[in-house]
């Protein structure tokens, strides 16, 4: 009797759990579903992203001018100005640590800063209530104003970004924070900036928008030691990494 009593009640738990099992949702990673409309010239995939811990990529330890330029970057944001308020605040940081992720460097014409392609990815983070989009290829140019300017006659002109001159911190940061401001969407629903392509001109006025917005924060740099209190983001090898002027269909 107390055998067939301990069998029938195995099997209850055993139809217990697998009612648990059937009613709870799967979960694999980042969940994908159409949240919201693309860029109809990109193939885009919606996704909600599970928070996780973000990371600059690896380059940024490898490469001290783009590491100063990210430090300087992330230093704005993550505080309290009008620069950080365009983005959304410190929830930005998560978002340029994506754009960071993804960042190559390349050799491209002088004239390119950086210039994102490819596939993009539309993101609604369900914490931070953000929507943003990741391009599938982001490259850094090698040749152009981030790491160059004309040092002889004979070598070709690189120019200004913003008002700045090239290869400064102050060109470095606007590079990014355009280029954040290609990804992100404001609370109106429109990317903070629409995408220049080709367009010489619409580039400009983009880059000299943000600067508008960040001239006080950037020109500020020199006064700040910007890697201070930002210890967990020194070394990103210990940390997960989760998962331009343009050309083309580019931003």
């Amino acid at each position: 009797m107390r055998l067939r009593e301990f069998l029938f009640g195995t099997a209850l738990m055993s139809i217990a759990l697998v009612t648990t099992k059937a009613s709870a949702p799967a979960v694999l990673g980042n969940e994908c579903r159409p949240d919201f409309a693309g860029d109809a010239r990109s193939a885009v995939e919606a996704r909600t992203s599970v928070p996780t811990p973000s990371a600059p990529s690896p380059l940024i330890s490898r490469d001290k001018v783009l590491g100063s330029a990210y430090y300087n970057t992330l230093s704005i944001l993550r505080s309290n100005n009008p620069c950080s308020d365009f983005f959304g605040g410190p929830a930005s940081v998560d978002i340029l640590n994506e754009l960071v992720s993804r960042i190559r460097k390349d050799a491209l014409s002088v004239g390119i800063g950086m210039r994102m392609s490819g596939p993009t990815t539309n993101i609604h983070n369900a914490l931070t209530k953000k929507n943003y989009r990741i391009f599938d290829k982001v490259s850094l140019n090698s040749n152009g104003p981030f790491y160059r300017k004309k040092a002889a006659a004979w070598e070709p002109t690189v120019p200004r970004v913003g008002t700045f001159d090239p290869n400064t911190k102050e060109a470095r940061v606007l590079i990014l924070l355009h280029e954040l401001g290609h990804v992100m969407k404001g609370s109106d629903g429109h990317w903070l900036l629409p995408n220049d392509g080709k367009d010489e001109g619409l580039s400009r006025a983009n880059s000299y928008k943000i600067e508008d917005v960040c001239e006080d924060e950037i020109n500020s740099l020199g006064k700040v030691t910007t890697a201070k209190d930002l210890g967990k983001y020194k070394d990103p090898d210990e940390q997960p990494v989760p998962f331009s002027t343009s050309e083309g269909t580019q931003p």
